[in-house]
């Protein structure tokens, strides 16, 4: 089976041994903030953007540093969509 990857970039915030994580109005699952790519975009400005529109956080680009790529099902998705 041929899978399908979504391509999304998160932020990930560790503080005294937790991670921040969201959840949105009526949705049952948290998940890290951060979302899709707009064409054209680096990671580092399609984070910023995401982070501004979901938390209204402003990020500074240069302190981000790539931690991994991850490539978990996509919740509320068919079988083999990735995210």
């Amino acid at each position: 089976m041929c899978k399908t990857i979504i391509d999304k970039l998160a932020w990930i915030e560790l503080k005294d041994k937790s991670i921040l994580s969201t959840k949105s109005y009526r949705k049952e699952k948290y998940y890290i903030p951060g979302g899709k790519r707009e064409t054209g975009e680096t990671n580092e400005q399609a984070l910023v953007r995401e982070i501004w529109e979901e938390l209204n956080i402003t990020i500074d680009s240069k302190a981000l540093h790539y931690i991994g790529t991850f490539e978990p099902e996509a919740h509320g998705h068919a079988d083999g969509i990735i995210s």
